[in-house]
């Protein structure tokens, strides 16, 4: 299928995407994070407006995917599971697909989190390491500073060991300074994902910061070539044509109820296309809006809209602080 008729296909009313911030706080603080964690969890205003949107359009609608994005989701577990038992049992009763996803930091995926999200229909997972033990940590640390890498990979090879049914893509953001740790770690820990097609990966250069650059595009290549030797396979997602962004049913909502078509330029005034009321109306601004889906570059709408620029890390993203979470 070529882009236009991929493009086209987001206008189709018989599916729904709405990408969740169930809270915009997080447990890490990674160094090359953009968000500013100003925004607490989501309200139970805001969760009935989701829930009256969705019930508006299960009517009209075949397929539903809801993704819980934050900060770091599993800090509000408890909405994450409720609202997609709620949606899945409500998708089964209407025929509908019911499509759930989770991005996390995977720090608190432990054996119980899993199998509790498995039973809510979250079946689908991203989750981040960036190498060998010493460079994740140094660029994944908790907000207190402390070590990362041990809890999320044995969450991780737990996830692998079980039985059941999902897909996780395993993402490493690269750079010049962490490139020889991820090639480390394919070759030297990847084996409990070897063969296992429910895991892929995904390799993606650091943005936003000079001294985390990737200076060779290609060096990616070469990380793939050795993933492949280890009998890895990679991120289905990858090669699509149309950004979530760019597409007419595909739509963000943060904590506080703003109605967003970007997970990453959380912070330009073009993103910010209106608000969602606790009726489930979607209050948009059409001109906002018609930006993203008619931009020239369906891949990433965000390069031609010229946003990436200001898509940097925080002055405090990646410092040692104990906030409220």
């Amino acid at each position: 299928m070529d882009t236009n008729k991929i493009w086209l296909k987001s206008f189709d009313n018989e599916r729904l995407e709405i990408i969740v911030f169930v809270t915009e706080q997080c447990n890490f603080r990674c160094l090359y994070c953009y968000e500013d964690f100003k925004v607490g969890k989501i309200s139970s205003e805001i969760i009935l407006g989701i829930k009256n949107l969705i019930l508006a359009r299960i009517h009209k609608i075949k397929e539903l995917s809801l993704s819980y994005f934050g900060g770091e989701p599993l800090l509000n577990k408890s909405v994450v599971l409720e609202l997609s038992d709620w949606a899945s049992k409500l998708c089964k009763e209407n025929n509908v697909y019911y499509f759930g996803s989770l991005t996390t930091n995977a720090y608190g995926l432990d054996k119980i989190t899993f199998k509790k999200l498995i039973r809510s229909k979250v079946k689908s997972f991203q989750i981040t390491l960036d190498g060998e033990k010493e460079e994740h940590n140094k660029l994944r640390p908790t907000i207190n500073g402390k070590n990362t890498f041990e809890k999320i990979y044995s969450n991780l090879v737990s996830m692998s060991k079980s039985k059941h049914d999902f897909s996780c893509v395993i993402r490493f953001n690269v750079s010049d300074t962490n490139i020889y740790s991820v090639e480390s770690f394919i070759l030297n820990n990847s084996f409990p994902f070897s063969n296992d097609r429910r895991f892929n990966f995904h390799f993606h250069p650091i943005f936003g910061m000079e001294n985390l650059k990737l200076s060779k595009n290609e060096l990616l290549y070469n990380l793939k070539k050795i993933a492949i030797s280890k009998g890895l396979f990679f991120n289905s997602e990858e090669g699509e044509s149309t950004c979530y962004a760019a597409k007419a049913n595909s739509f963000v909502i943060r904590a506080d109820g703003r109605v967003q078509k970007c997970t990453v330029a959380l912070e330009s005034d073009i993103n910010n296309i209106g608000k969602i009321s606790k009726d489930g109306i979607l209050k948009l601004d059409q001109y906002k809006l018609k930006k993203w889906l008619f931009a020239n570059d369906k891949e990433c709408p965000v390069q031609s809209l010229k946003l990436e620029k200001l898509i940097v890390p925080y002055e405090n993203a990646g410092k040692y602080m104990t906030n409220k979470i």
